[in-house]
């Protein structure tokens, strides 16, 4: 061995051994500390963007209340855990599945952070090789079904619901307690149930 390996390689153990003590130091950040709060602070911050930037265009923003919290009277506002916030991505303008309709979507869930916990395509959403899963309207959690019972064949739009309208306190699988979901989804189809128009 000459010396030039020999120093390559007393380089390399060094460079090692001084990150592995690094880390050892340092100790690793937990992404999930102050979750409750980060995702409450994401949940508000996101809301004050919708409200201001309402329509029906690609780029505008769309806010539902809860279907499960009954209708709001004249002049009430419910809780911003109340409400799903949308995204609009791309404009459809077929049929809205109702409770009982099954709608085929695309769709990728993942938390504030980034983690995603769920997808039907990988990389991005491409219409021409992802193939929809059916999804009965009504099966899903309470912010999922509220906005697809608003969206149409062909809507794109990314979800934001609050935990309240998701999970709530309950760990659910990856996702941890208190975690507001994010879905890009694409309704790709509905199927009416028999007697539903």
């Amino acid at each position: 061995m000459n010396k030039n390996n020999l120093l390559l390689i007393g380089l390399f153990l060094i460079t090692v051994l001084s990150f592995s003590s690094c880390s050892e130091s340092t100790g690793e950040v937990d992404p999930y500390a102050n979750w409750d709060q980060r995702n409450q602070n994401f949940t508000d911050s996101i809301a004050k963007v919708a409200l201001a930037n309402d329509g029906d265009e690609v780029g505008d923003w769309k806010t539902f209340y809860s279907y499960k919290l009954g209708p709001l009277t004249l002049g009430q506002k419910g809780d911003v855990n109340d409400y799903v916030y949308c995204k609009i991505k791309s404009v459809g303008n077929g049929v809205t599945p109702l409770f009982s309709d099954t709608a085929y979507v695309s769709y990728k869930g993942m938390l504030i952070n980034k983690v995603v916990f769920d997808k039907t395509y990988s990389g991005e959403y491409n219409p021409e090789i992802a193939v929809p899963t059916a999804l009965k309207t009504g099966g899903l959690v309470t912010g999922f079904t509220t906005a697809l019972e608003n969206m149409k064949e062909g809507d794109i739009w990314t979800l934001y619901i609050p935990s309240d309208l998701g999970y709530g306190s309950t760990a659910y699988s990856s996702i941890p307690a208190n975690s507001t979901l994010i879905f890009d989804v694409a309704l790709v189809k509905v199927a009416k149930l028999k007697g539903n128009k």
